[in-house]
């Protein structure tokens, strides 16, 4: 008893050197250890597995998919098979681009292995698989990756229950379950369009998709599919929110111009959208040539909308801009609708003044060579089988016409001089003194000389409604208080104040065409 004595005694001065905590306070204390340590394993990242082993078991895997009393997996064999889905195998090569073993992983493998396969290490490799898997290009792999999808979309709330602790991934993706969803994107591609991408920019960040993923191109054509979908007032500003997004994601490329090239061609109203136009000719080069297969991608619609784009184009910046003459602009913009193609040839002062108008131009446009006449540039357009060329220079040019078999060679050439134009031999057009070396522009009324001759291979103006006129000639039509409708034009001659007078507007000095309703 002497001995129990003293023994207490020193546990008692102890306890006064080294007072210990009461109960409750020691509980709290390693609750709140517990807590710091399940944060810092939230955020733990589980090393890569050892390919070697990756390989192995996958191939014993292959073995058991053939003969599946022939093998038993452990635990860490089921996690590396799950994180193993993208690895390449030789001979075999990755079980997310097989044909069928995908589906025996989930659907014959998970119910003798699901307890392992359930656990978070293993599904998040399949998690990984899923979110890392390229853009689908082959039916296989699209169909293995939606067989992936529906088991995570499955199974996501059995590993939740099953984890003694979650992850930091885990509690992401139970938040943006949307990542797995049938068709994800759809829903998210109405947040970017309409400005909210931060909340695409969260769950990615959270979920830790790659920016390898899938996930961004078929983000992208979402975007795409929906704006295609609006009505023509929200779908024409709503391309220029796509386009650098297609220009930054090129395997995107292609597959969205289309889509908004054939769209743009229903619309009710088709001019000209710039950086559509130019990123499409830049990517798929001229719509006329027969070796750009690229445009067999879009409708004939869309094909001839972007010709006639570039054609009146071509039209307004070598005879509107370059030679400055409205009359020959708008004498020919009434033939748009059949113009088939243009092509131009730049003189040396369009070059040197306007090197834009060279390097917007790829694959039709080439070099005239025109001694004594440097500001001189020809114009080709092609209406049904004649290819008609008109000369630009300011002082003065002519008009001629000629069969395919005299043009073709020379559309392959990068420069010409003027020469190769003028061939009275081959000039189908003929002055009315039936002289056949080329129309020219000087008399007062020589629209109808080439009406004329136009007409002799059948070639007559489109038919346009007064709307198609005011769309085509870019014309302002302002209602005055009187009630009157007035169209600001300079002159009283030429095609458009024809056409103008025949819509019932009258030319006055004052500034342009009148008509009373």
């Amino acid at each position: 008893m002497r001995y129990l004595n003293r023994f207490n005694q020193y546990i008692r001065e102890y306890e006064k050197i080294y007072p210990l905590p009461r109960l409750e306070n020691s509980i709290q204390h390693m609750e709140a250890v517990s807590k710091q340590i399940e944060e810092k394993l939230k955020d733990a990242a589980m090393g890569e597995p050892n390919p070697e082993l990756v390989q192995q078991t996958i191939q014993k895997f292959f073995r058991w998919a053939v003969k599946p009393s022939s093998e038993n997996f452990s635990w860490l064999e089921v996690a590396l098979l799950c994180r193993g889905l993208l690895v390449d195998i030789p001979k075999y090569g990755s079980l997310i681009k097989s044909g069928h073993d995908v589906k025996d992983l989930l659907r014959k493998f998970f119910p003798q292995y699901e307890s392992s396969m359930l656990s978070a290490y293993p599904w998040q490799g399949l998690l990984n698989a899923y979110l890392n898997a390229s853009p689908r290009q082959n039916p296989v792999l699209d169909e293995n990756w939606q067989e992936l999808r529906t088991f995570l979309e499955n199974t996501l709330e059995k590993v939740a229950m099953q984890s003694s602790f979650k992850p930091r991934w885990l509690e992401a993706l139970i938040c943006h379950r949307i990542v797995l969803t049938e068709n994800a994107t759809q829903s998210l591609a109405i947040d970017a369009l309409q400005g909210r991408m931060e909340r695409v920019d969260r769950i990615a960040r959270e979920v830790n998709i790659p920016s390898t993923s899938w996930f961004w191109p078929e983000l992208l054509m979402s975007q795409v599919e929906a704006i295609t979908a609006y009505p023509d007032e929200q779908f024409k500003p709503a391309i220029d929110l796509i386009l650098p997004q297609l220009q930054d994601r090129k395997e995107c490329l292609d597959d969205g111009l289309a889509r908004i090239l054939n769209r743009y061609a229903k619309c009710a109203s088709l001019e000209s959208q710039q950086e559509l136009e130019s990123m499409s000719i830049s990517r798929w080069k001229n719509p006329s040539l027969e070796k750009q297969r690229n445009w067999e991608r879009v409708t004939p619609e869309a094909k001839r909308m972007v010709q006639r784009w570039l054609a009146q184009k071509d039209i307004y910046d070598i005879l509107g801009k370059l030679v400055e003459d409205n009359r020959r602009y708008e004498f020919w913009l009434q033939f748009l609708d059949q113009i088939e193609y243009t092509f131009v040839w730049l003189g040396k002062d369009a070059r040197e003044s306007f090197p834009d108008l060279l390097h917007n131009r790829q694959d039709r446009c080439a070099v005239l060579n025109h001694s004594g006449k440097p500001d001189n540039n020809v114009i080709m357009m092609k209406i049904r089988d004649v290819f008609i060329t008109e000369s630009g220079a300011r002082a003065g040019g002519k008009c001629w016409a000629y069969r395919e078999e005299k043009m073709r060679p020379l559309l392959q050439r990068s420069s010409l001089s003027y020469d190769f134009f003028r061939d009275p031999n081959n000039n189908l057009f003929k002055t009315n003194w039936g002289e056949s070396d080329g129309l020219i522009h000087i008399s007062g009324s020589w629209e109808k000389i080439f009406q004329n001759e136009l007409t002799r291979f059948n070639i007559e103006p489109d038919t346009m409604a007064f709307d198609e006129i005011v769309h085509r000639y870019q014309l302002r039509v302002e209602t005055l208080p009187s009630g009157t409708e007035r169209i600001r034009h300079d002159y009283a001659a030429g095609i458009l104040a024809d056409l103008l007078r025949r819509h019932g507007f009258s030319y006055s000095y004052k500034g342009g065409f009148y008509r009373n309703p």
